[in-house]
């Protein structure tokens, strides 16, 4: 696939959280679309096998979900790029040296540019699944999340799971909540069941599409990640709109990962080690600036959306090719 032209640089917006954060902050971009600081007499050396670090090189290209509320969205105050994963690019640009070029991708094709190597990294809501490992490596979890409904702010119909059974519901191409992703008929099944088996499940490119497609009467709900959900609840261009169903939570919870191409196991471990350092010192802060609607309404939402430890041991252990 040819590789899609650069866009903006993700903005370093944690500079403004706290002192705390401002050493993830470091220079400026690279003038070249991409985020994040290198060192640049800084090299990682081969990965394992022989293969060339990816992280020898200055910048990494890396693919990312634009327009995408709570984790890449378009500052119009700076025309700039900001969000949670925005944030977790910038911050592992500086920890492990290396500058940005971001790129957005679909989610239909987020192991297709792996494949194909046009980009070296996927930091685009990428749930770690057992198909999907079968094709490329994952790292360690970064957040973790149950799968909800949006529905319209003026829905009072759809409260409760069996209330979506029948409806007209949108999801995304390639995601979690699409039933055509899978290729094994009981994984297709399973996908098609946590909503309901009478669920008409219509697919568009962008969950942005989905939520517009909602707002004009198009859909009756949108299904996919509580937490991407949110991110368009607390948008203001959708939150007059648009809610979450707050009593419908699909038990499927979502683990996201860091794709990487096949092969560069020491590379996937270093990105393991860095978003341990993230978890540790900078998640909450970054979770805290992007997802206030959350953290002011839930208590206790690092247990809902933060990896514990011991999820991310347990996913460490079989992430990098480890299956």
């Amino acid at each position: 696939m040819p590789r899609q032209a650069p866009s903006r640089r993700l903005v370093t917006a944690a500079c403004v959280l706290a002192l705390s954060l401002a050493a993830a902050c470091g220079g400026g971009s690279d003038g070249g679309g991409g985020t994040g600081t290198a060192s640049p007499t800084r090299s990682a050396g081969p990965d394992g096998g022989g293969r060339p670090s990816l992280f020898d090189k200055e910048t990494l290209n890396i693919a990312v979900k634009k327009g995408q509320p709570g984790f890449s969205t378009l500052r119009e105050e700076d025309d700039d790029f900001a969000g949670f994963e925005a944030q977790l690019v910038q911050f592992l640009g500086t920890d492990l040296g290396f500058r940005a070029a971001d790129w957005d991708v679909q989610s239909r094709n987020r192991e297709k540019v792996l494949r194909e190597r046009s980009m070296d990294l996927v930091v685009a809501t990428y749930s770690i699944t057992a198909p999907r490992d079968k094709e490329i490596d994952f790292t360690a979890p970064y957040l973790k999340t149950y799968q909800g409904v949006l529905v319209r702010e003026d829905e009072r119909g759809i409260n409760r799971l069996a209330d979506v059974d029948g409806k007209r519901v949108c999801s995304v191409h390639g995601s979690t909540g699409d039933p055509k992703s899978e290729t094994d008929k009981k994984a297709k099944k399973a996908v098609r069941d946590a909503l309901g088996p009478h669920v008409d499940v219509e697919r568009r490119n962008s969950y942005k599409t989905c939520v517009r497609e909602l707002i004009r009467g198009n859909f009756e709900a949108v299904w996919t990640d509580k937490i991407i959900l949110e991110g368009f609840a607390q948008d203001p261009r959708y939150a007059d709109d648009v809610k979450v169903v707050r009593n419908i939570t699909v038990k499927k919870q979502q683990f996201y990962g860091i794709g990487l191409r096949e092969g560069h196991k020491e590379d996937c471990r270093k990105l393991n080690d860095a978003l341990k350092r993230f978890l540790d010192t900078r998640w909450t802060l970054t979770f805290q600036m992007y997802f206030r609607s959350i953290t002011e309404r839930v208590a206790g939402y690092e247990q809902q959306y933060k990896p514990t430890d011991d999820e991310f041991e347990a996913l460490a252990e079989t992430s990098c090719g480890g299956r």
